[in-house]
């Protein structure tokens, strides 16, 4: 895999979506939140850039998958 491809950093934003997703649902059941379409936009945006984040991080140290 080339240094400067995102596939790695592309891969961990999904999942940081997804999980943030999760955690939002489960906050909105445990009563945490109000389940807004914000806090739901608010944690995939959020999620997603600690995932591309991760991912860039696992990049640079030579990780593959």
């Amino acid at each position: 895999m080339s240094e400067k491809s995102p596939n790695l950093m592309m891969k961990y934003a999904i999942y940081g979506v997804i999980g943030c997703l999760i955690g939002v649902y489960i906050s909105q059941y445990l009563g945490y939140n109000d389940g807004s379409m914000q806090a739901y936009i608010g944690g995939a945006i959020a999620g997603a850039v600690g995932g591309g984040v991760g991912g860039r991080i696992r990049q640079n140290k030579g990780k593959t998958s």
